[in-house]
């Protein structure tokens, strides 16, 4: 039979189009595809998985050298959830109709409003009551509502963030330290107590040196982390009249003081410790922050607060 023109056209274009075709399945292509595939496959895995471990692993080191290995961590955070909790329980108990708004997104209940503004008599009443450190004339007061057996509070106190902003910003800047009641470790009270005594018997630096060398020499360890056989020595040291000491201590009359000073927490949304509230005091302007923070967190208020 003779084939057509037409035909022989078809059955090459057949041909060439089944050659084609096994070429497309010849088993180097596919393997080729399939490793690319798989490579691909990784690439995505590891942007997804493997590169936000490593991230988070470096973050956790950072953490971990803090506080000196990842058992401490561990602990600390144990401790944190602890005070939560117990500081919850306490404030249902004494608040049994507080009860939720019906707007989930309202935290109004829990936060202060980004342009917090303190009265004029609420600023002076805050001082008035206050041992004010360096330039008691200055535009920005730092109130630390603390407990000196607060770990954070401690760890606070040891990276001397509070210094560090008196050294960058000097006379601009003075600081008041005040005893903050948030949950019952169990020497808070009389370490507060004793702060205080030191305070009505010292020299105009005593208050400061003697909760400064508190922080200094605890552990930070279940309430405890500065025993409270070494309050008195402690005075001592310092100069203070020891007998005295020991009579004002003793007397517990700096207790209602140290409830007084936590009551202001109300007022300043301070909901843990270490409390900081950075005030202004020329606007009566203030910002918190709540929690040990690193300095540059400090800084970036203070500045903001000084525009």
């Amino acid at each position: 039979m003779v084939k057509t023109r037409k035909v022989e056209t078809d059955e090459m274009f057949t041909e060439t189009s089944s050659k084609k075709q096994m070429k497309c399945k010849h088993p180097m292509f596919v393997g080729g595809l399939l490793f690319m595939l798989v490579s691909v496959g990784l690439i995505i895995a590891a942007m997804y998985f493997v590169l936000p471990k490593e991230i988070a692993t470096k973050i956790m080191e950072v953490e971990y050298s803090k506080v000196g290995w990842p058992d401490n961590y561990r602990i600390i955070n144990k401790m944190q959830l602890e005070q939560i909790n117990n500081f919850v329980k306490e404030y249902k108990a004494k608040n049994p109709n507080d009860k939720p708004t019906e707007n989930k997104n309202d935290t109004s209940a829990t936060t202060p409003a980004a342009d917090s503004i303190l009265t004029k008599d609420q600023l002076e009443a805050l001082k008035a009551s206050s041992f004010i450190e360096w330039n008691k004339d200055a535009k920005i007061t730092i109130v630390e509502y603390s407990d000196l057996e607060c770990p954070f509070c401690i760890r606070q106190a040891k990276e001397w963030i509070i210094k560090q902003l008196r050294d960058k910003y000097g006379d601009k800047v003075n600081n008041i330290f005040k005893n903050f009641r948030w949950v019952p470790h169990e020497n808070s009270e009389i370490e507060a107590s004793a702060s205080l005594c030191a305070w009505d018997l010292g020299w105009v630096e005593a208050y400061s040196s003697y909760y400064h060398k508190i922080f200094e020499r605890s552990n930070g360890w279940n309430g405890t982390g500065f025993s409270k056989d070494n309050l008195v020595p402690l005075a001592k040291e310092i100069w203070l009249n020891e007998a005295k000491f020991k009579e004002c201590l003793d007397s517990k009359k700096n207790v209602t003081r140290f409830d007084a000073d936590t009551e202001e927490w109300k007022k300043m949304w301070v909901q843990w410790t270490p409390g900081n509230v950075i005030i202004n005091n020329e606007t009566w302007k203030y910002i918190l922050i709540a929690g040990a923070y690193p300095v540059t967190e400090f800084e970036s208020k203070i500045d903001e607060l000084l525009k």
